[in-house]
């Protein structure tokens, strides 16, 4: 695995790469094990948010891809503003070809081109484990955040469960997200951080056999 402090540049641009702009919408009609875990993840996302005294109105997607997660989240919650940022321009062109209702932006995660409190409810689902530096980015969806508003930051436990299943799918499918966790976390590494940048974890939520995690978070 590549530490942070030895990425550059061109290394994430190789990683950004790896799976193509369709790499979700591909994955999830084709491939029972992407099916599972994608759906999983958006299941428990939702769930967390109908807990939530939100009604999403503008909704936030911190490192959207090229939008199925998003998509997934305009027909949940119809009447709702929905816009996603993410640093592939390849991913968000294929996004704005496929999704024309969704607010698709190419930016670094790392400074949203956002004004202060402009969204309701911010989603940041398997990103932090990706960039450079996660305390930034939570800062910043700290930063755009209503203060009523809530946000649900999700990424797999790092158990051994998880690294085993990581394991193999790496090896079983070369050349995609190899060496894509540049980061280093577990679930108390995450929890940890998240509540030191300024949230109040309201709610946690294991899903997917234990390995993966969501916290349903708001402003201190």
């Amino acid at each position: 695995m590549v530490s942070n402090h030895e990425v550059t540049l061109d290394d994430l641009q190789d990683i950004w790469q790896q799976p193509g702009p369709d790499y979700y919408q591909r994955g999830v009609k084709e491939n029972i094990l992407q099916k599972i875990w994608h759906y999983g993840k958006l299941r428990a996302v939702l769930s967390l948010i109908n807990k939530s005294d939100v009604n999403p109105r503008d909704i936030l997607d911190v490192g959207c891809a090229s939008g199925w997660f998003l998509s997934c989240m305009a027909m949940e919650y119809s009447k709702a503003n929905c816009t996603g940022v993410d640093v592939y321009k390849d991913g968000i062109s294929y996004g704005k070809k496929k999704y024309k209702k969704l607010n698709l932006i190419v930016n670094d995660v790392h400074k949203l081109p956002f004004e202060r409190n402009s969204f309701d409810t911010v989603v940041c689902a398997e990103v932090l484990e990706h960039v450079v530096n996660p305390r930034e980015v939570l800062k910043e969806i700290r930063r755009v955040l209503k203060k009523e508003g809530v946000a649900v930051i999700e990424m797999d436990t790092g158990n051994l469960l998880f690294k085993l299943v990581w394991h193999w799918w790496t090896n079983l499918r070369h050349g995609v997200w190899e060496n894509a966790h540049i980061q280093k976390f577990n679930t108390e590494i995450l929890k940890s951080m998240i509540e030191s940048e300024g949230f109040n974890i309201v709610e946690q939520k294991f899903f997917n056999y234990t390995m993966a995690v969501a916290f349903l978070v708001k402003k201190t």
